[in-house]
């Protein structure tokens, strides 16, 4: 026999959102139990560096006066209005109350310097880099947050895999089915519930369909989209589900992910990252030149460039390359975007072979040599080699405008080599179609009774394979979208039991 346990309102899933929701409505008096499936709390939200909020204590604070209003109409200009705009505004207009919530609630949070940004692309725009409230002391801070949730009697269940919603004739969601760590099945009866499983990141299938490539990479947690599908099945409609995609990686390259102390999830220690992050000289698989090289000052533009692409592109450089860059660092600004850069000086030539050697670069001793060795069209790659080297003589590329200040190194002394970059993802945003109150909404825009969610399973904050290009902005909704679902889960409770009574 199936054993059921009984609750006002679950919560699968215990990232951000989850947290935020359960918290939103245990703070209504509710008893609310949390079904995660990895050990522990924070999911991908813990990998996360910061919380996207417009007018907080912290930015008053530094005497910054920044317009809710101005970062909607930001946000919805970069979607190009396909995004839910009532969404977007419910969002922007709570996050900062959100985030010192959040802060009640045990996180330590230090407001980033715009000038002090590792992308360097905002350093103008205070409303792309100076709204990103940084996570300090996370080990700590989760420790507190999970102390605290638990004092309202808020119930953890840890190694349970989420399998099904339960679900009524008339459609209302009645609780959900499980797994245990131990394979043994469970049913939750509730009034209500919250759905925070964190997206289908680990899915590398239906990430690879969706994004029509097999070459991005993966950092995160390996959810595997099992909120997002039981949603689905009871009659939710997922309208934007997709990778996050976050700037790119040297190829077989090991990273880790956890943040640096600078931040920086996917950390990789090897000097030529500092080739990977500046705006050298970037081709296709046929050769071609596809991007300004700039867009690697901006985690978002970066990767969107890969990916244009198929999400693997090379950049290519030349023996006096390798050469300034071991002699000094190189001409060039070294991009602090994704994933970072070692900037701890290195013999570039022996690097470049050692990659060689294991097979995540080329090497030839003419181009011609090289584009037969990595499958490029010799001819489209010359022509691209010799445009790109009148660009540098001139200070002027006619092609793609890149800035005078990045057209430094030509690629015309070989040997050359040609560097395999892919492009990274951080799991997934997007999702299901729900209204400003996260209230899932089914196929005719009506919504699904009892059924919330938030974070990497609502879908209406981003246009489809992009997200916009403002520090912390999926760590932000994560919190603020949980703490609403949670707080409309209470809302549903209470008007039912009026209407009951």
């Amino acid at each position: 026999m199936t054993t059921t346990i009984k609750t006002d309102v679950v919560v699968a899933g215990a990232g951000g959102t989850g947290l935020a929701a359960a918290h939103a409505a245990a703070e209504q008096g509710l008893q609310v139990l949390v079904l995660e499936k990895q050990a522990q709390i924070g999911g991908n939200t813990k990998i996360s560096s910061g919380f996207f909020a417009i007018d907080s204590n912290e930015q008053r604070a530094k005497g910054l006066q920044l317009s809710k209003a101005e970062a909607v109409n930001q946000l919805t200009t970069y979607n190009h209005n396909l995004a839910n705009g009532p969404l977007i505004h419910r969002i922007v207009d709570t996050a900062a109350d959100t985030l010192a919530w959040l802060e009640e609630l045990g996180m330590t949070i230090k407001l980033n310097d715009t000038a002090k940004t590792t992308q360097f692309a905002h350093r103008d725009n205070p409303y792309q880099g100076g709204a990103y409230h940084m996570y300090q002391n996370k080990p700590e801070s989760y420790a507190r947050i999970q102390a605290k949730l638990e004092n309202e009697s808020v119930q953890f269940k840890f190694g349970v895999t989420l399998t099904d919603l339960r679900q009524t004739a008339a459609g209302k969601i009645i609780g959900v089915s499980a797994t245990d760590v131990d394979g043994t099945s469970f049913n939750v009866d509730a009034q209500a519930t919250v759905i925070a499983t964190g997206g289908f990141g680990g899915d590398r299938e239906k990430v690879a369909h969706t994004m029509h490539t097999k070459a991005l990479r993966t950092l995160g947690v390996p959810n595997m989209g099992e909120g997002l599908q039981a949603m689905v099945k009871a009659g939710a409609e997922d309208i934007d589900g997709t990778a996050l995609i976050h700037a790119a990686q040297l190829a077989k390259s090991t990273v880790t992910q956890k943040t640096s102390a600078e931040h920086l999830a996917g950390f990789s220690h090897t000097a030529l990252t500092q080739l990977l992050l500046t705006p050298l000289f970037w081709v296709n698989g046929a050769g071609q030149r596809f991007t300004n090289e700039d867009v690697v000052y901006d985690t978002v533009n970066w990767a969107n460039a890969g990916w244009s692409v198929g999400g693997q592109y090379y950049f290519v450089v030349d023996q006096a390359t390798l050469d300034s860059f071991t002699k000094n660092g190189g001409a060039l600004e070294v991009s602090q975007a994704g994933p970072g850069a070692d900037t701890e000086p290195g013999d570039f030539t022996a690097l470049a072979n050692a990659s060689v050697a294991a097979g995540t670069a080329f090497k030839g001793a003419t181009l011609t040599e090289l584009a037969a060795k990595v499958g490029m069209v010799p001819a489209t790659l010359t022509a691209a080699v010799k445009t790109y080297n009148q660009a540098v003589a001139t200070k002027t590329d006619t092609t793609f405008s890149k800035s005078a200040a990045s057209l430094v190194y030509p690629v015309n002394v070989g040997p050359f080599y040609a560097f395999t970059a892919q492009v990274a993802y951080l799991g997934t945003v997007g999702g299901v179609r729900v209204d400003e109150n996260l209230c899932v909404l089914d196929q005719q825009f009506r919504p699904i009774p009892g059924l919330f969610t938030g974070g990497a399973n609502a879908g209406g904050y981003y246009e489809g394979h992009s997200y916009p290009a403002y520090e912390g902005l999926a760590s932000g909704f994560a919190w603020t979208s949980g703490r609403l679902a949670g707080t409309s889960a209470a809302k549903f409770i209470a008007q039912n039991t009026t209407e009951e009574a």
